[in-house]
């Protein structure tokens, strides 16, 4: 390599190191325009590609590199794509389980994928956006850090790493690992000039970044038109929602003022959380007499401490194992007591899910109460989808409204799909 095409190489390097594979790319090709005859620029742009999953486009940059070069690293590595045809297809299988809210089976998918370096930005993005809707906002933050790190301009996992900077993930000082970055960088570029790139081109192939790179989310509009339609009908909803889901307000049901003090101190001693539930679920906190109150106060409190984590979590258990009544049971317990608790929005949105699969009619106002309190929420656009979905046999407009509002919102969104599109050309 001539040193006009050295200094390229560490041009291009550097751009790869700085998230801007893109750019890293366009030296490459200014490279080759020269001629073909090198082998390291040929690998690398084929790496390059490998990582953004054009697989086909890789190989055959290698074929070339192999055939024009007769370089052997080139031939080693379209022996080993071949198990990545095989990714691809579990990758797909991946969005497919995470468009039907199977997050567990997604996460089992796209961490197969990871096994390679194969489809590396997508691969990270997805697996850090199941890792977002577990509500592992920590191990989210990982594999968004891992796509930036290769592609700074990724628009999905760049929403990611704005919705947990929203929810105080990123409050840390990051100016460590800039400086971290920078050494590595320097470092990576002494090495591949040294070794005439083989050393680097192999470290790329299986390279896992976990330095942080700061990054700027690009803001998205356009709720107020929803919030807007509903006006008239806010109020009425809000009454609907509560009374599905605060037993003491049904009329049909007899309600149980008193408290067995007794029994309910036992079920508090065994912390039976379950027990507990069923003995105040009725009882009217204002029908309390001073007795009862302190019995009444630890037990609620116990509901808030540790009921609502309790039944969240055997909720989205039963839900992921196809269990909807028994998921809906326990989501609606934690619902009860989750106003203040950080998994609320988790709550809100897996219990109209549940809802959803088990066509209650109640999954629109439970979506729709998800969606006002969480215009930019981690379910968002699952939820703009849900309610395009549900609203198409009730009301065209509106299933419309929603499926434009996801569309401008989130034009990158694998829910903007075939049914979408259908919705607004009917």
């Amino acid at each position: 390599m001539d040193k006009k095409a050295t200094r390229a190489y560490e041009k291009a390097m550097n751009y790869y190191e700085k998230g801007k594979i893109n750019k890293a790319l366009d030296i490459c090709e200014e490279i080759l325009s020269e001629g073909l005859d090198n082998p390291t620029v040929l690998n690398f742009k084929g790496l390059l590609l490998y990582q953004k999953g054009n697989l086909n486009d890789a190989i055959t940059v290698w074929k070339l590199n192999s055939d024009l070069n007769n370089d052997s690293i080139a031939e080693k590595y379209i022996k080993d794509s071949v198990a990545d045809e095989e990714r691809l297809e579990l990758y797909k299988l991946g969005e497919q389980a995470l468009t039907q809210l199977k997050v567990d089976r997604a996460l089992g998918f796209f961490s197969r994928c990871a096994e390679s370096g194969f489809n590396s930005i997508k691969v990270n993005t997805a697996i850090a956006l199941c890792y977002q809707k577990k509500g592992d906002f920590y191990r989210a933050k990982e594999y968004v850090d891992k796509a930036l790190c290769i592609d700074q301009n990724e628009i999905i996992a760049k929403n990611i790493e704005k919705e947990l900077k929203e929810n105080g993930v990123y409050l840390e000082s990051k100016n460590k690992s800039k400086k971290n970055l920078v050494l590595i960088t320097i470092l990576f570029v002494i090495i591949a000039i040294s070794t005439g790139g083989y050393a680097v081109i192999s470290k790329i192939k299986g390279k896992n970044i976990n330095n942080i790179a700061e990054k700027n989310g690009s803001k998205s509009l356009e709720e107020e038109n929803i919030g807007d339609k509903n006006k008239e009908t806010e109020d009425k909803e809000k009454v609907q929602v509560n009374s599905e889901n605060s037993p003491s307000e049904n009329k049909n049901e007899v309600q149980n003022t008193n408290i067995d003090k007794k029994k309910l101190d036992i079920l508090i001693s065994n912390n039976d959380l379950d027990g507990i539930y069923e003995q105040i679920k009725n009882v009217q906190k204002e029908s309390i007499n001073s007795e009862d109150s302190e019995i009444y106060k630890k037990a609620v409190d116990l509901m808030k401490n540790q009921g609502v984590s309790k039944f969240y979590e055997s909720g989205l258990n039963n839900f992921n194992q196809s269990n909807y009544t028994e998921a809906k049971q326990s989501l609606d317990k934690a619902y009860t007591y989750c106003e203040g608790s950080s998994l609320k929005e988790h709550i809100l949105f897996y219990r109209a899910s549940a809802s959803s699969k088990l066509s209650d009619k109640a999954a629109i106002s439970q979506f729709e109460e998800y969606y006002k309190q969480y215009p930019k929420g981690v379910y968002t656009q699952e939820a703009l989808y849900e309610l395009a979905l549900l609203n198409d046999s009730i009301d065209k407009e509106k299933s419309k409204t929603y499926a434009n509002t996801l569309i401008k919102n989130y034009p990158n969104s694998i829910y903007v799909n075939d049914n979408i599109v259908g919705i607004l050309k009917s």
